[in-house]
């Protein structure tokens, strides 16, 4: 009895998942129709535009169904989101449908009143083509089918087939301002030094929706960044954002994570990246910086911060820049859209702080938002339109011989560094403003008291400007043209925030908005000069010299020079 009453429990089980399952497809032929549908003819066909077998989440499409010839017409159509089915994770026996993402009805439309996310006729005018939007749903729903039911009267209509079915799976890939899929087995052999320059578009004309009241108030943050190996993530969709991402996004303030990315040059980083954010009147001003990149290190990821707002940002991860074939990319411009750090709950760009707990995973702003209160508030993904662009210029290469090479040849010798006149084999990174500290012979910080820039206020008190660096740029038919910078840093309770110092006690200060708002603390302008033809050859012997570079000083510098002064004497003696 026993194994018989089994039974029928598993078969009445196998019927309910079945009846279940089989429930969640609409009867969608036409109303009053009492026939079946006839088998598809070709005449008609569903096309998603712009999905080739794959969507991306949370992406708008628009879909048509069109007839293919000249003549047919149709008067009624069904057009239906399903999604594959799953396991309801509180009660395993039972089987439920995933979000297919939302079909929106446009002029010829309307919600259909039978099935669930399905779209019908809102007329029974002839028709030849129709058109509706479906939102695509969140990452991790699977694949989705979409199909169409398209009647020429109530007793003639067709339904399902290739024709009127469209299969979708997720695209793994990301959108536009991702990294393309990275090339773990890099063997480019030369180095190269890239340039990226961001220009921001948010604004008022662009966004005009709940874009802050006050013009003076929106700004970019810096550009902050790095060029590192495979292994390293400074932030990607799917993590939790780091402290230093969290101060970026919340407060727009790079400090944090600056000293995140410090941490680990040289373990898994090779060049810090920064460029200097703009606010109030300059939002469109480019932000450039130069940095470099080798077969281990060639990958880039940087953020810009949106300020107000909760925990916005822009920028790029783990974007690949040697490709398939081992080459360095030449060039390449990315649309930018805002990331949600997933710390701060706030849905506009000045809603009060409202701390995430517990803290999300990094995602992506919220598009297509119900909530009046959301600057994407009905927003078709298509009709959104850049906050800014990213665009990486490949600037010069550098020949390395590759390591299989020299293992062929037996190597060179390794050269010891105590010879004063080879202070090491391996090239430096890019000389960089943000890397080298002021070191005196005894290899401590050598700088004297800060002075503070008479101009500035006591309330917001600056070091005085650096020297201009030298004009960085391409030397091309004699003539160098490019940008030169100099910097000054914010004084916080006698401390020069954001300066590298390596010697120095770490600190939490803050640069109080009102000050980063009023006082720039980057300068940067175009320059020319005329420049020698091998210039370029003159350079790279120039940086096989380990040599360390003062910040805010040129190539000669005197103090760069008397440390190699001294340096050698202490090697001779």
């Amino acid at each position: 009895m026993a194994k018989k009453s089994l039974e029928k429990w598993l078969l009445l089980l196998m019927f309910l998942l079945k009846k279940e399952g089989s429930s969640l497809r609409c009867d969608r032929r036409p109303y009053g129709s009492t026939t079946q549908a006839s088998p598809s003819d070709g005449r008609y066909q569903l096309n998603v535009l712009g999905a080739d077998d794959t969507y991306l989440p949370e992406q708008a499409y628009t879909v048509q169904l069109t007839r293919t010839d000249d003549e047919s017409e149709f008067i009624a159509f069904v057009v239906s989101a399903e999604a594959e089915l799953k396991q309801d994770p509180r009660n395993p026996r039972r089987l439920v449908a995933q979000n297919p993402g939302e079909l929106r009805p446009q002029a010829t439309g309307k919600y259909s009143d039978r099935c669930l996310y399905s779209v019908e006729q809102s007329s029974y005018n002839t028709k030849s083509s129709v058109e509706l939007y479906w939102k695509a749903p969140a990452t991790g729903r699977g694949c989705v089918t979409l199909r169409a039911m398209v009647a020429e009267s109530q007793e003639i209509w067709f339904e399902d087939g290739a024709p009127l079915t469209v299969k979708l799976c997720e695209d793994m890939r990301q959108p536009d301002d991702v990294s393309p899929n990275i090339n773990y087995e890099c063997k480019v052999c030369d180095e190269a030094k890239y340039e990226v320059t961001f220009e921001g578009s948010w604004s008022r004309n662009i966004h005009p929706r709940l874009y802050p009241e006050s013009d003076w108030l929106p700004r970019f943050s810096d550009l902050v960044g790095a060029s590192h190996a495979a292994d390293y993530v400074l932030w990607a969709p799917g993590n939790l954002a780091s402290d230093g991402l969290k101060d970026l996004a919340e407060h727009a303030n790079t400090s944090t994570l600056e000293a995140e990315i410090r941490e680990k040059i040289g373990d898994g980083i090779r060049t810090l990246i920064k460029g200097k954010g703009h606010g109030y009147k300059k939002m469109e001003n480019p932000t450039r910086a130069v940095f470099r990149t080798d077969n281990t290190n060639h990958l880039i990821t940087v953020a810009i911060a949106l300020y107000p707002s909760p925990d916005w940002f822009l920028g790029v991860t783990r974007f690949e820049l040697c490709e398939e074939d081992n080459t360095w990319l030449k060039e390449r411009e990315i649309n930018l859209y805002p990331w949600d750090a997933g710390t701060d709950s706030g849905i506009s760009y000045e809603s009060a702080n409202i701390e995430t707990f517990p803290q999300d995973a990094v995602s992506r702003v919220q598009i297509s938002s119900y909530d009046k209160n959301s600057p994407f508030y009905e927003m078709d993904m298509k009709d959104l339109r850049p906050f800014g662009r990213l665009h990486i210029k490949l600037i010069r290469t550098y020949p390395r011989e590759c390591e299989e090479s020299s293992e062929e040849e037996g190597g060179a010798p390794e050269v010891e560094e105590k010879k004063p006149e080879d202070n090491g084999s391996q090239e430096p990174d890019e000389p960089s403003r943000y890397q080298y500290p002021d070191i005196a012979s005894d290899g401590r910080s050598s700088e004297t008291p800060l002075e503070v820039d008479p101009n500035a206020t006591e309330e917001c008190p600056l070091t005085p400007w650096g020297e201009w660096s030298r004009c960085e740029g391409m030397c091309e038919n004699g003539q160098l043209v490019g940008y030169k910078w100099r910097e000054r840093f914010h004084l916080v309770d006698g401390i020069a925030v954001e300066k590298y110092d390596p010697n120095a006690s770490p600190h939490n200060k803050a640069v109080p908005p009102h000050c980063k708002n009023k006082y720039d603390d980057f300068e940067q302008m175009e320059c020319e000069e005329s420049c020698a033809e091998n210039e370029d050859n003159v350079e790279v012997v120039a940086e096989r010299r380990r040599t360390l570079i003062t910040p805010g000083h040129p190539w000669g510098s005197r103090k760069r020079d008397l440390f190699e002064h001294r340096n050698a004497m202490r090697a001779l003696l």
